[in-house]
């Protein structure tokens, strides 16, 4: 929530500045920018805490104001406690613009590492957080039999690890640095949420390949990303393929490349998206729409971890580590023959279920606050509040596109809010009326005709499933359970019967 990189070029340490000021925190975090910290800014100590044990970031600087808010002292309070209590604890520095010696001596007390009050230099600032810093990094120690990687390897692959390596190895825990922010989708509390952390964080150190199955919009890539940034391959970028969104008769060019004069227009060679991912992560999104006639290559491929470029004879060995993604039932696609079942085991060894946003709706108001942040900074505008009123009606949504489909609905409300702190409901747009026109036909049922009700309601499941596959009728088949051969009769059906006309 709120969270915001200012500079991808800065420094690897990075500081997580919390803070409501909106003048304040542009100025601050580009001062730190300066100084070579890679900054994050969060404007609410609850989500703070949350987000503290995923971005994993250095160090803390919290600014608190007990005039704005009176209980931000034990806001704070918590936030400390988050911070030192992680498996590799982040120091926590609190700023502080009045001086009060009972706030300094809680905080303190509570666990915070330095505490700066009134006006101070940002010389001063940074020295201390220097210090901190110096102060929290542990000594060298043996890794236990665990490989040896370079620095920049070893951070990453320790961001956010090191308690469950000590579990499954008896090592002891290494220095932490921190890993990427992940763009809200790994944003939650609930129990959902947590066991994604928890199979994230176990196979990510692992060179294991992963199948992400979800829904369309609950964050796959971004889960995808989180391995690669926190495995022993993530100082180099990830490489993303979209299996589902290049023509066939391109894609086997697109994974492998080709040489010079392959074909006409083949004026160049050019590397594939395997051998760019070569000691890298290659994500391959969409997998379940691969074509048919391409699996067999790509399974080889997965097998002997070599290629051959289209039009080439040479062949090309590489080392990158397959994450893959799907939004459809790959084992209905293998029994539909679809599918190649050899190809599915070789990619489902790994297994990640992301739930869809219905089935974690207690991490709903965590979202809309975190995108409401997101979007106040990105525009400058003074950061807003949800009505207390209108939670209860978001968190009851039933939100087809899950956490895309409430980004996009909670900028649509900032936006409309205009000048006002507090975002309402009527900013909002409105639901999907599906589920709304399902209920009133059921209890207009004995007044009207059954088969009528229930044809109409058919049309519009239907039509809002092909709506959200963008007319794929296979997936729309997955979807609804369906076969495909039924799901083409249905519409024939439905095309043959009179759509009933609105009254005016």
């Amino acid at each position: 929530m709120g969270t915001r990189t200012m500079n991808s070029k800065a420094g690897s340490r990075r500081v997580m500045l919390v803070t409501a000021d909106p003048a304040g925190r542009q100025e601050l975090a580009a001062a730190l920018e300066v100084s070579g910290f890679r900054v994050e800014v969060v404007s609410r100590f609850e989500e703070a805490c949350a987000r503290v044990r995923i971005l994993l970031p250095d160090l803390v600087l919290a600014d608190i104001n007990t005039q704005r808010d009176p209980d931000v002292s034990n806001k704070c309070q918590k936030l400390v406690q988050c911070s030192i209590r992680r498996p590799t604890p982040a120091p926590v520095i609190v700023l502080s613009g009045m001086e009060r010696f009972e706030l300094t001596a809680e905080l303190m007390e509570a666990g915070a590492n330095d505490f700066l009050t009134g006006s101070f230099s940002m010389q001063d600032l940074i020295r201390r957080i220097e210090i901190a810093l110096a102060a929290s990094k542990p000594a060298p120690i043996s890794r236990g039999g665990r490989p040896e990687l370079n620095s920049s390897q070893t951070s990453r692959l320790d961001a956010g690890f090191d308690r469950h390596w000590t579990e499954i190895t008896g090592a002891e825990e290494p220095a932490s640095e921190t890993a990427e922010p992940f763009d809200g989708m790994l944003v939650g509390r609930g129990e959902a949420f947590a066991r994604v952390i928890g199979q994230l964080r176990l196979v990510a150190p692992k060179n294991t390949t992963v199948l992400i199955m979800g829904e369309t919009g609950t964050g796959k890539e971004c889960v995808a990303r989180a391995i690669h940034m926190l495995s022993n391959r993530g100082n180099r970028d990830m490489v993303s393929v979209n299996c589902g969104g290049i023509p066939a008769n391109l894609l086997e060019d697109e994974f492998f490349g080709h040489v010079k004069g392959a074909f006409i227009d083949a004026h160049q060679a050019r590397i594939g998206r395997f051998e760019q991912a070569h000691r890298s992560t290659i994500f391959l999104d969409e997998i379940g729409d691969l074509p048919l006639e391409l699996q067999p290559k790509l399974l080889r491929v997965l097998q002997e971890r070599e290629i051959h470029a289209v039009g080439g004879v040479e062949t090309v060995r590489f080392d990158a580590r397959i994450v893959a993604a799907t939004n459809v039932d790959l084992w209905s696609r293998v029994q539909d023959s679809l599918f190649r079942e050899d190809l599915f085991y070789r990619i489902n060894v790994f297994p990640i279920h992301l739930p869809p946003l219905r089935e974690r709706r207690e991490d709903i108001p965590l979202f809309i606050a975190y995108f409401m942040d997101r979007f106040c900074l990105r525009d400058g505008l003074q950061p807003k509040c949800l009505d207390e009123g209108a939670e209860a009606d978001l968190v009851s949504r039933y939100w087809p596109g899950n956490i895309r489909k409430l980004e996009n609905a909670v900028e649509i409300a900032v936006i409309r809010s205009q000048d006002r702190r507090i975002v309402e409901l009527a900013d909002f747009p409105n639901p999907r009326p599906i589920v709304r026109r399902a209920a009133a036909a059921s209890s207009g049922a004995a007044e009207g005709n059954f088969k009528e009700i229930v044809s109409q309601f058919e049309r519009e499941l239907i039509g809002t499933v092909l709506e959200r596959t963008q007319g794929n009728k296979t997936r729309a088949a997955e979807i609804l359970r369906l076969k495909r051969t039924t799901l083409v009769e249905k519409l024939k059906k439905l095309e043959r019967e009179p759509q009933p006309v609105s009254e005016s």
